[in-house]
């Protein structure tokens, strides 16, 4: 009879537990928040002029080292391994297609 009432305990002391967690959701994220896993990735491509085209449309001649000015006045350079080093601290690497991918 003891060990009834131990299993049934037990037991109903698991169903409290997991009724108290948070389900795990599937599917689309909430409004608002951005997908993990590259989505809100930006790319910035070669015009296949000598320049580069940011992802808001304008349009950007590189120097000779790669790098370019921003239409604000900042400058973004080229590091060694040929990423992008952006004025917020972002890095644009590479994407084998002469343009690069943005976080």
């Amino acid at each position: 009879m003891r060990r009834a009432f131990f299993v049934a305990g037990a037991l109903s002391l698991a169903g409290i537990a997991a009724g108290c967690s948070q389900p795990q959701r599937f599917g689309a994220p909430p409004p608002g928040l951005a997908p993990s896993g590259g989505a809100a990735a930006k790319r910035i491509a070669s015009d296949g002029a000598g320049g580069l085209q940011l992802p808001d449309g304008t349009r950007v001649q590189t120097d000779q080292s790669g790098g370019f000015t921003l239409p604000n006045g900042a400058y973004v350079r080229r590091d060694r391994a040929g990423a992008l080093n952006l004025p917020n601290g972002s890095r644009c690497i590479p994407d084998n297609q002469g343009g690069y991918i943005c976080p």
